[in-house]
């Protein structure tokens, strides 16, 4: 029974989303028809399309696997922190029992930490501000990372200004590869040198029209694997230092060209740790939680935590050698937070979340929140009504065969 479950629920899951998927593609090619009149108009209806396409994604996840985000704020996400921007890290990541800020100043982080919050009726955490540019970066564990990430874009209501680099290969695919231009996204062929003119062309082009954009990006270009590894270890022994234990080394050229294109339209960069549950030491992430058993077996992770820090661009090295040993820094601290996670089960700047009614409502800097839309179906479906467009289409075009065919025929 167990295996009849889990092929019934990949056939379904495949169905869904290729279902789905396939419909919104249909809908991005209307938007042809509004390109000669008005560009903005072009813009604004694909960041729509988009909104629906992740929304469909987001409910096949609550369906098929459900989780929370348990995320958590640094200080320097708030905006009376700027002592903090520049440094980006609290304390607690070397001494989780710090207690050298006064009560004072704790109650004027929540006040305004609370600000950056949406609540329902019931006080539970549904939306989250964020700027509408940014560049947001993340250690990469398992595939699945990015549709978390878009989840929170959907919490601030951003999800329809998503940009992500993926394999040039995905670009080929008939009809979804098409759909994926629309959106803009962009596609590498993991060479700089070949990469490069395309990534800036996408950026300024993005950056021209003063539109929302969340560029999101991971530094170390793939999730961890036996290769990628051994990869890391010779890259650490390059640099004359010790490898990571849950994270690789990132990479910085990709990173510091992105910073330096989009510094003088965008001006934060938030930066994520993601950790799951689950992973031991010395296993592969994406070994334990491939999109198989995630979406087919129902064994993704049911707790996703998040630590978010936000630092300023304008603040951050522009040399390649300051730049490097900045990011290094950071990942360092990452790999500091995942090795605590492994240990204690949650990350060490992470408040503990009550049980029961009130486990989504705000607690110190971290919040629980559903991976789950709040109108399933008005925002799954209502993309639907603009494939109506197409009924007129297919009659217009059935007649200009027509009339066609009987010209050629006399």
């Amino acid at each position: 029974m167990e295996v009849l479950r889990i092929v019934l629920n990949g056939v379904l899951c495949s169905i869904t989303l290729w279902t789905h998927t396939t419909c919104v593609v249909a809908a991005q090619y209307l938007s042809l028809f509004i390109w000669p009149l008005s560009k903005d108009v072009y813009y604004k209806f694909h960041a729509q399309i988009m909104r629906f396409w992740s929304q469909n994604l987001f409910q096949t996840m609550d369906y098929f696997a459900p989780g929370e985000l348990i995320i958590t704020f640094d200080k320097s996400c708030i905006n009376n922190k700027d002592k903090h921007c520049k440094n980006g890290q609290e304390s607690a990541l070397n001494s989780t029992n710090n207690t050298t800020e006064t009560n004072e100043e704790d109650e004027v982080y929540q006040e305004e930490l609370e600000k950056l919050l949406t609540r329902n009726n019931q006080g539970q955490v549904t939306g989250i501000s964020f700027p509408e540019k940014l560049i947001m970066i993340a250690n990469h564990q398992i595939y699945a990372d990015w549709i978390y990430i878009w989840f929170i874009a959907y919490l601030s209501k951003a999800h329809g200004a998503i940009k992500i680099m993926l394999k040039h290969s995905l670009s080929l695919l008939p009809i979804w590869g098409r759909g994926m231009k629309f959106f803009e996204f962009i596609f590498l062929k993991r060479r700089l040198e070949q990469d490069k003119d395309n990534i800036l062309g996408m950026l300024n082009s993005a950056k021209s029209r003063n539109r929302p954009m969340w560029l999101v990006l991971f530094p170390e270009g793939t999730v961890i694997s036996d290769n990628t590894r051994l990869k890391s270890k010779n890259y650490a022994t390059k640099l004359g230092m010790d490898d990571f234990k849950f994270t690789l080394l990132p990479r910085i050229t990709g990173l510091l060209m992105c910073k330096e294109t989009l510094k003088d339209s965008v001006e934060w960069l938030y930066d994520l740790t993601i950790a799951y549950p689950g992973i031991k030491p010395g296993e592969n992430p994406e070994d334990v939680m491939t999109m198989k058993r995630i979406f087919c077996e129902g064994n993704g992770p049911h707790e996703i935590h998040i630590h978010v820090q936000r630092y300023r661009l304008a603040d951050l090295p522009s040399d390649t050698e300051g730049f490097s040993n900045w990011l290094l820094e950071r990942w360092t601290e990452k790999d500091k937070r995942m090795i605590y996670f492994n240990e204690h089960g949650k990350l060490p700047e992470e408040h503990d979340i009550g049980i029961g009614e009130d486990e989504r409502l705000f607690n110190g800097n971290t919040v629980k929140i559903p991976i789950k839309l709040q109108n399933p179906l008005k925002e799954c479906y209502g993309y639907l009504l603009y494939l109506v467009f197409y009924i007129p289409l297919y009659y217009i075009a059935s007649y200009t065969i027509r009339y066609i065919y009987h010209l050629i025929a006399q």
